[in-house]
């Protein structure tokens, strides 16, 4: 089997495992909390809690009077990464499980959108000790899917970077 294939293997197993992952976690919030959490409980300060909110737009609601928006970017997202795995190294674990990670979150993603018109976020951060005012002191609740998106475009940069960095020493 040629690296390319094993490589294609890995994604799909990663994709696979993220998508699962993504969608089983969102059941179960749903199931905790049928409708969605409008204030957070006033149990005093705490930095993390789980939650229960609807995001129609993209990353912490941005586009949410635009819906189209929602739709069309995670789409334009998915043909810069099908353009993009040609540029992958086919022997690279990292950006195997960085790719995966990518197309399994964006994936998760729009089939929240498409079944249900919104992405379920459940996972927030309170920065309550901060002791001056800033826009997100409540971050924006997120998903897993979002996580690995997140980690998977950090893996990927950081990996062309450095495997860059070889093929310029390669050269010298």
């Amino acid at each position: 089997m040629t690296q390319r294939k094993k490589q294609v293997i890995g994604i799909l197993v990663v994709f696979a495992c993220v998508v699962c992952a993504d969608q089983v976690t969102k059941a179960l919030v749903l199931r905790a909390f049928p409708e969605p959490t409008l204030r957070l409980q006033a149990d005093g300060p705490r930095f993390f809690r789980f939650t229960h909110q609807r995001n129609p737009g993209l990353v912490g609601g941005l586009f949410r009077t635009r819906p189209v928006m929602a739709y069309v970017a995670p789409v334009a997202a998915s043909m810069v990464l099908l353009y993009l795995f040609r540029y992958l190294e086919a022997a690279s674990k990292v950006q195997t499980l960085a790719y995966g990670l990518i197309a399994g979150g964006a994936v998760g993603n729009l089939v929240d959108r498409v079944r249900l018109g919104w992405v379920t976020d459940f996972l927030q951060f309170h920065f309550y000790f901060i002791p001056f005012d800033f826009p997100w002191k409540y971050y924006p609740a997120f998903n897993v899917a979002d996580s690995c998106i997140c980690t998977g475009v950090f893996l990927l940069v950081v990996s062309w970077y450095f495997v860059g960095q070889d093929h310029a020493a390669d050269a010298d």
